[in-house]
């Protein structure tokens, strides 16, 4: 699964295998997901120059070590999360906005995100998918009570032993931090970790299990044992396509949303090819397959108007200006603090 466990995309991932890959001279190198080689989302690319080479990694951590060991390519795909350390490490090279053909058309929200320009205005990352997590829930099995809410798979008894939580320790820690209203989520105290702990053991109890792949939770949904489960938005697409009568709540806390993108490699070999393939994998066209196929948002909003406005609803992501004024952008969390966040999940889930 995609990496940075509250983040990821619910698809299976394959990692490169090569260490020095004899990339073809006159290509632009890519190291991206698995999912991410379907011509559709580059095919202007592809109708210039042929057919890219990609590379694949599993999360990325692989992708980042592999990098600083020396893997050359001249485009990868981190996460908006990831990019403290990818800036600060020396690998990159700013991107020139004035080569970003659709950056009119990008949605303002994506533009600013922590670490993605720094304070001389020099851009590192372009912004390209971006998708939510949140209760994936069956209309024929859950009531909502007043404000729909996270609270729903921590501390509602109704629903004991029918519900489901993602196996990895920060989600749930800062998901029960937004429940308790604390402000800063990616840097809780030890006394507000103290607090988180009271919700995680009274969703301890509560839960049916806890998943670390996507399609048990879906299984499980579908079949009626779990009524509840945190998921990502791909997630309410297949099980809406089956027929059955899910929805995807809009907390009062905020969804979760992670925003993934491309950044370009200092040492780029084919540079005015990598702006092609940027401006082609956020174009409108791309964007519609995106949100059509994977089920993730895009960075271009005219890809919005070329999609049913009743699958972007089913996605949760019908009125993004909206969703985004309430989400909770996912940030990295210092070392220290992840520590003690996976240390306490853990230890609570033992």
């Amino acid at each position: 699964l995609k990496a940075l466990g509250s983040v990821g995309l619910g698809v299976a991932m394959m990692s490169a295998t090569k260490t020095n890959p004899a990339f073809a001279a006159d290509q632009v190198s890519v190291y991206t997901w698995t999912t991410y080689n379907n011509p559709k989302l580059f095919q202007s690319y592809i109708d210039k120059h042929g057919k890219p080479d990609i590379s694949f990694f599993g999360d990325t951590d692989e992708a980042f070590s592999k990098l600083a060991g020396g893997y050359k390519v001249d485009l990868s795909h981190p996460c908006a999360d990831d990019m403290v350390r990818w800036q600060k490490s020396g690998m990159l090279k700013p991107i020139d906005e004035s080569k970003l053909s659709h950056l009119k058309s990008f949605w303002p929200e994506l533009l600013k995100l922590p670490a993605t320009v720094d304070e001389s205005g020099n851009r590192w990352f372009v912004p390209f998918d971006w998708g939510n997590t949140s209760i994936l829930y069956r209309t024929d099995k859950v009531e909502i009570k007043g404000d729909p809410s996270w609270s729903l798979l921590f501390t509602d008894d109704r629903y004991k032993g029918q519900i489901s939580s993602y196996d990895s320790g920060p989600p749930n820690v800062e998901i029960a931090a937004a429940i308790l209203g604390y402000p800063d989520l990616f840097n809780l105290t030890d006394d507000q970790l103290k607090e988180c702990a009271k919700l995680l053991r009274h969703q301890r109890d509560n839960v049916r299990f806890y998943w670390s792949d996507q399609s048990t939770a879906e299984q499980s949904l579908a079949s009626g044992e779990i009524v509840a489960a945190y998921a990502w938005n791909d997630a309410v697409a297949r099980l809406k396509k089956q027929g059955l009568p899910v929805s995807y709540m809009n907390p009062k806390e905020g969804m979760r949303t992670w925003v993934c993108g491309l950044v370009m490699m200092k040492d780029v070999a084919q540079e005015d090819l990598a702006y092609d393939f940027i401006n082609a994998f956020t174009s409108p066209d791309a964007g519609q397959f995106c949100v059509e196929t994977l089920g993730t948002g895009h960075v271009n909003r005219k890809a919005f108007d070329m999609v049913d406005p009743k699958v972007l609803d089913s996605l949760g992501i019908g009125n993004p200006t909206a969703m985004m004024e309430r989400t909770v952008f996912l940030r990295a969390v210092p070392e220290e603090r992840r520590k003690k966040y996976v240390n306490l999940f853990n230890t609570i889930k033992a």
